[in-house]
Protein backbone atom coordinates (compact mmCIF):
# COMPACT_ATOMS: atom_id res chain seq x y z
CA UNK A 1 0.00 0.00 0.00
CA UNK A 2 1.53 3.28 -0.76
CA UNK A 3 0.35 6.58 -0.24
CA UNK A 4 1.78 10.32 -2.09
CA UNK A 5 3.17 12.13 0.74
CA UNK A 6 5.16 15.39 0.43
CA UNK A 7 8.79 16.01 1.87
CA UNK A 8 7.07 17.74 4.68
CA UNK A 9 4.55 15.66 5.84
CA UNK A 10 7.17 12.87 5.54
CA UNK A 11 8.85 15.05 7.76
CA UNK A 12 6.52 15.60 10.45
CA UNK A 13 5.39 11.86 10.81
CA UNK A 14 9.44 11.16 11.55
CA UNK A 15 8.70 14.33 13.89
CA UNK A 16 5.90 12.66 15.66
CA UNK A 17 6.47 8.80 15.54
CA UNK A 18 9.09 9.77 18.24
CA UNK A 19 6.74 11.63 20.27
CA UNK A 20 4.18 8.53 20.11
CA UNK A 21 6.53 6.11 21.04
CA UNK A 22 7.62 8.46 24.51
CA UNK A 23 4.13 8.31 25.19
CA UNK A 24 3.14 5.00 24.54
CA UNK A 25 6.28 2.77 24.14
CA UNK A 26 4.76 -0.82 24.05
CA UNK A 27 2.49 0.48 21.89
CA UNK A 28 2.04 -0.62 17.75
CA UNK A 29 2.27 2.59 15.50
CA UNK A 30 0.60 1.98 12.26
CA UNK A 31 0.66 4.62 9.65
CA UNK A 32 -2.98 4.94 7.28
CA UNK A 33 -5.25 2.94 9.68
CA UNK A 34 -8.64 2.13 7.09
CA UNK A 35 -11.86 2.41 9.15
CA UNK A 36 -14.26 0.36 7.04
CA UNK A 37 -17.51 2.28 8.59
CA UNK A 38 -15.29 5.56 6.90
CA UNK A 39 -13.93 6.68 3.43
CA UNK A 40 -11.36 8.16 5.85
CA UNK A 41 -7.94 6.87 7.05
CA UNK A 42 -6.23 7.71 10.25
CA UNK A 43 -2.69 8.94 9.16
CA UNK A 44 -0.72 8.01 12.28
CA UNK A 45 -2.46 5.53 14.83
CA UNK A 46 -0.68 4.71 18.33
CA UNK A 47 -2.23 1.26 19.64
CA UNK A 48 -1.76 0.05 22.92
CA UNK A 49 -3.12 -3.19 24.23
CA UNK A 50 -6.64 -0.99 25.20
CA UNK A 51 -6.60 2.35 23.48
CA UNK A 52 -6.29 3.68 19.96
CA UNK A 53 -4.17 6.98 19.63
CA UNK A 54 -5.56 8.94 16.41
CA UNK A 55 -3.41 11.25 15.20
CA UNK A 56 -4.69 13.56 11.79
CA UNK A 57 -1.82 15.45 9.96
CA UNK A 58 -1.89 18.95 8.44
CA UNK A 59 0.76 19.69 6.40
CA UNK A 60 1.27 23.69 5.25
CA UNK A 61 0.45 22.39 1.48
CA UNK A 62 -3.03 20.49 2.60
CA UNK A 63 -6.40 21.92 2.81
CA UNK A 64 -8.99 21.96 5.64
CA UNK A 65 -12.18 21.78 4.18
CA UNK A 66 -12.01 17.91 5.55
CA UNK A 67 -10.68 18.26 8.25
CA UNK A 68 -13.88 18.49 10.58
CA UNK A 69 -15.16 15.28 8.56
CA UNK A 70 -11.92 13.47 9.54
CA UNK A 71 -11.68 14.32 12.91
CA UNK A 72 -15.37 13.22 13.81
CA UNK A 73 -15.19 10.00 11.58
CA UNK A 74 -11.90 9.15 13.91
CA UNK A 75 -13.64 9.92 17.00
CA UNK A 76 -15.70 6.87 17.80
CA UNK A 77 -13.04 4.32 17.14
CA UNK A 78 -10.33 6.42 19.48
CA UNK A 79 -9.39 6.73 22.94
CA UNK A 80 -7.56 10.39 21.91
CA UNK A 81 -7.28 12.58 19.27
CA UNK A 82 -4.36 14.71 17.94
CA UNK A 83 -4.27 16.89 15.48
CA UNK A 84 -0.85 17.73 14.04
CA UNK A 85 -0.48 21.21 12.51
CA UNK A 86 1.88 22.55 10.68
CA UNK A 87 2.74 26.10 11.97
CA UNK A 88 0.61 27.78 9.44
CA UNK A 89 -2.64 26.53 10.89
CA UNK A 90 -1.81 26.85 14.40
CA UNK A 91 -0.93 30.77 14.85
CA UNK A 92 -1.47 32.73 17.50
CA UNK A 93 -3.69 35.10 16.70
CA UNK A 94 -3.79 38.68 19.10
CA UNK A 95 -6.76 39.19 20.92
CA UNK A 96 -9.19 42.25 20.27
CA UNK A 97 -10.12 44.79 22.70
CA UNK A 98 -13.78 45.66 23.19
CA UNK A 99 -15.27 48.29 25.24
CA UNK A 100 -18.70 47.78 26.43
CA UNK A 101 -22.18 49.77 26.66
CA UNK A 102 -21.43 50.06 30.42
CA UNK A 103 -18.26 51.56 29.83
CA UNK A 104 -15.88 48.70 30.65
CA UNK A 105 -13.35 46.64 28.53
CA UNK A 106 -13.25 43.35 27.67
CA UNK A 107 -10.81 41.49 25.34
CA UNK A 108 -11.78 38.57 23.01
CA UNK A 109 -9.78 35.42 21.88
CA UNK A 110 -9.34 35.50 17.97
CA UNK A 111 -8.92 31.93 16.18
CA UNK A 112 -7.66 30.73 12.81
CA UNK A 113 -10.62 28.77 10.65
CA UNK A 114 -8.44 25.42 11.68
CA UNK A 115 -8.49 26.77 15.72
CA UNK A 116 -12.48 26.50 15.22
CA UNK A 117 -12.92 23.32 13.86
CA UNK A 118 -10.74 21.69 16.11
CA UNK A 119 -12.86 23.85 18.90
CA UNK A 120 -16.27 22.56 17.18
CA UNK A 121 -15.13 18.96 17.41
CA UNK A 122 -13.68 19.34 21.07
CA UNK A 123 -11.25 16.59 22.67
CA UNK A 124 -8.60 17.20 20.33
CA UNK A 125 -4.94 17.39 21.40
CA UNK A 126 -2.86 19.83 19.26
CA UNK A 127 0.81 19.79 18.24
CA UNK A 128 2.38 22.36 15.91
CA UNK A 129 4.92 20.18 14.19
CA UNK A 130 7.82 22.20 12.56
CA UNK A 131 8.96 20.24 9.77
CA UNK A 132 12.04 23.21 9.00
CA UNK A 133 12.73 23.43 12.58
CA UNK A 134 12.57 19.51 13.55
CA UNK A 135 10.25 20.72 16.63
CA UNK A 136 7.00 19.32 18.19
CA UNK A 137 4.72 21.30 20.37
CA UNK A 138 1.77 20.59 22.21
CA UNK A 139 -0.28 24.08 21.83
CA UNK A 140 -3.52 23.36 23.25
CA UNK A 141 -6.14 20.79 23.44
CA UNK A 142 -9.04 19.72 26.07
CA UNK A 143 -7.24 16.12 25.45
CA UNK A 144 -7.38 15.40 29.27
CA UNK A 145 -10.85 13.93 28.73
CA UNK A 146 -11.11 10.76 26.86
CA UNK A 147 -13.29 9.43 24.55
CA UNK A 148 -15.56 6.48 24.79
CA UNK A 149 -15.30 4.41 21.91
CA UNK A 150 -18.21 3.13 20.47
CA UNK A 151 -18.19 -0.48 20.07
CA UNK A 152 -19.44 -1.59 16.81
CA UNK A 153 -17.60 0.92 14.87
CA UNK A 154 -14.63 -0.52 16.29
CA UNK A 155 -15.46 -3.56 15.22
CA UNK A 156 -16.51 -2.73 11.89
CA UNK A 157 -12.94 -2.20 11.55
CA UNK A 158 -11.73 -5.41 11.42
CA UNK A 159 -12.24 -8.45 8.60
CA UNK A 160 -14.66 -11.17 8.71
CA UNK A 161 -11.75 -13.80 9.82
CA UNK A 162 -10.54 -11.14 12.97
CA UNK A 163 -13.86 -10.97 14.17
CA UNK A 164 -14.51 -15.03 13.67
CA UNK A 165 -11.05 -15.33 16.26
CA UNK A 166 -12.83 -12.92 18.42
CA UNK A 167 -15.76 -14.89 18.57
CA UNK A 168 -13.80 -18.27 19.11
CA UNK A 169 -11.57 -16.57 21.55
CA UNK A 170 -14.48 -15.57 23.74
CA UNK A 171 -16.46 -18.55 22.99
CA UNK A 172 -19.85 -16.92 21.36
CA UNK A 173 -21.05 -18.80 18.81
CA UNK A 174 -20.66 -17.94 15.03
CA UNK A 175 -22.65 -19.47 12.32
CA UNK A 176 -21.76 -21.64 9.38
CA UNK A 177 -21.06 -18.94 6.85
CA UNK A 178 -20.82 -16.01 8.88
CA UNK A 179 -21.23 -12.46 7.08
CA UNK A 180 -19.74 -9.22 8.26
CA UNK A 181 -22.74 -7.60 10.31
CA UNK A 182 -24.06 -10.87 11.53
CA UNK A 183 -20.95 -11.26 13.37
CA UNK A 184 -20.67 -7.32 14.73
CA UNK A 185 -24.18 -7.71 15.76
CA UNK A 186 -23.08 -10.74 17.68
CA UNK A 187 -19.81 -9.32 19.40
CA UNK A 188 -21.96 -6.05 20.34
CA UNK A 189 -24.71 -8.27 22.16
CA UNK A 190 -22.69 -11.02 23.94
CA UNK A 191 -18.73 -8.88 25.25
CA UNK A 192 -18.69 -6.75 27.53
CA UNK A 193 -17.44 -3.19 26.69
CA UNK A 194 -14.40 -3.50 27.43
CA UNK A 195 -13.93 -6.54 26.18
CA UNK A 196 -14.64 -5.26 22.77
CA UNK A 197 -12.13 -2.47 22.81
CA UNK A 198 -9.36 -5.02 23.91
CA UNK A 199 -10.01 -7.56 21.36
CA UNK A 200 -9.79 -5.06 18.48
CA UNK A 201 -6.73 -3.65 19.89
CA UNK A 202 -5.23 -7.16 19.49
CA UNK A 203 -6.62 -7.64 15.77
CA UNK A 204 -4.94 -4.60 14.45
CA UNK A 205 -1.09 -5.00 16.61
CA UNK A 206 -1.45 -8.91 14.71
CA UNK A 207 -3.04 -7.03 11.25
CA UNK A 208 0.12 -7.33 8.56
CA UNK A 209 -2.09 -5.30 6.06
CA UNK A 210 -0.76 -1.81 6.41
CA UNK A 211 0.81 1.12 5.01
CA UNK A 212 4.70 1.34 4.75
CA UNK A 213 6.32 2.41 7.99
CA UNK A 214 3.58 0.35 10.23
CA UNK A 215 5.52 -1.63 13.17
CA UNK A 216 5.93 -5.04 12.36
CA UNK A 217 2.87 -6.80 13.76
CA UNK A 218 2.97 -8.51 17.44
CA UNK A 219 1.36 -12.06 16.12
CA UNK A 220 -1.08 -14.06 18.57
CA UNK A 221 -1.91 -17.43 18.36
CA UNK A 222 -5.63 -17.49 17.85
CA UNK A 223 -8.28 -20.03 19.44
CA UNK A 224 -10.56 -21.60 16.83
CA UNK A 225 -14.03 -20.41 16.54
CA UNK A 226 -17.14 -22.03 17.78
CA UNK A 227 -19.46 -22.96 14.77
CA UNK A 228 -22.85 -23.89 14.62
CA UNK A 229 -25.18 -25.54 11.96
CA UNK A 230 -28.20 -23.57 12.64
CA UNK A 231 -27.91 -19.37 13.64
CA UNK A 232 -30.89 -19.89 15.47
CA UNK A 233 -30.24 -21.79 18.11
CA UNK A 234 -27.75 -19.27 19.34
CA UNK A 235 -28.53 -17.90 23.05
Amino acid sequence: MTHNRSDEELAMRALIVPELRKRYPAARIIHELPLRYSSNRIDLAAVTEDEIVSVEIKSSRDVMDRLEAQLRAFKPISSRMIAALAPRWNEQLPTIKTEHASGGIGYQQQFTETQQIIRRVAGIEVWTVDAAASSVTVTAGDYYRANKPWLAQMLDMLHVSELINIAGRHQVAVPKRPNHLTLVSELVDMLQGREVVRAVCRALRARDAFAQGTDAPIGLVQPQPVIIENPRLIG
